[in-house]
């Protein structure tokens, strides 16, 4: 067991397009990626979209301070060698989405069979993991 974090990025202030991310995760070329992200609990592209948090701008509080992890130090391999057998995944991700789960407007496009799938997904957490 082990927390991992799924990061869906965009070079540009373009919307994430719901249902071409399903194309894409239904598709042949992109079973490998499909596959890895159902091992982890992912079957849809709503599934993937539906644990959205926030964008960098709505986590600043949450990151204030932060230590920035690089490969030139072991503070990452010695924190993980203290959290061994602590399950936090729950709290830490309440934490993260205390303000519930901002939605703007454009930032997802799609049909709206599909975002209304993914509001209801994002409503329905309600910051819990």
């Amino acid at each position: 067991m082990g927390y991992d974090a799924v990061l869906l990025g965009r070079p540009d202030d373009a919307p994430i397009d719901a249902d071409r991310l399903h194309q894409r995760l239904t598709s042949p070329e992109y079973e490998a990626v499909a596959r890895s992200l159902r091992q982890v609990g992912f079957d849809s592209a709503i599934d993937l979209l539906g644990t959205y948090a926030g964008q960098a701008s709505d986590l600043e509080d949450w990151l204030a301070g932060a230590a920035i992890n690089t490969d030139r130090n072991l503070r990452l391999q010695y924190l993980a060698g203290q959290g061994l057998n602590l399950y936090r995944a729950d709290v830490i991700f309440s934490n993260m989405v205390s303000q519930g789960p901002k939605f703007p407007d454009r930032l997802f496009t799609g049909s709206p069979q599909r975002l209304d799938a993914l509001h209801q997904r994002l409503r329905a957490r309600q910051g819990r993991f």
